[in-house]
């Protein structure tokens, strides 16, 4: 995805600010739980990594990330991203989740978003986890769509 309107500088202030609403203006919801920390963008290739800091209360009963919770750091990453090319609150349609290894809770997961088709009506997203220590080896996917047109 090339986008020539937005500068890596543009994208990371807009990323920031919504990590940092989260965070503030959204005390006391799940959101803030779990805020966002930025990594990394590139407006060029459409992409947006940040890191979640995870902690043991959040663990399923076999010691890994809950499935919910992974859910959150996608929504929240995809989210992000398509906010920042839409300008707007950009609500879920769907998202498809593949968990492809346990995530633990012992260290922050790292998430990998990116627009993959961007439109007028609806975004097209897909992101993927991976500790910090083995970037190579993905925890789980997913896909998701994201409404672009305002309501």
């Amino acid at each position: 995805m090339s986008d020539t309107t937005h500068t890596r500088q543009e994208m990371e202030q807009a990323l920031r600010a919504q990590a940092e609403l989260v965070t503030h203006d959204l005390a006391g919801t799940i959101n803030a739980w779990m805020p966002p920390h930025f990594v990394a963008c590139d407006p060029a290739a459409g992409s947006y990594t940040c890191f979640f800091e995870l902690r043991p209360e959040y663990a399923n009963p076999g010691g890994a990330l809950h499935g919910g919770l992974t859910s959150l750091v996608f929504d929240t990453a995809m989210g992000h991203l398509a906010h920042f090319y839409s300008g707007h609150m950009t609500p879920t349609i769907s998202m498809s989740i593949s968990y492809l290894r346990p995530i633990p809770v012992d260290r922050p997961v790292y998430v990998r978003a990116r627009m993959d088709k961007p439109g007028r009506l609806a975004h097209y997203m897909s992101a993927a986890t991976y500790s910090p220590d083995a970037p190579d080896q993905l925890l789980a996917t997913a896909t998701a769509v994201y409404l672009a047109a305002e309501l």
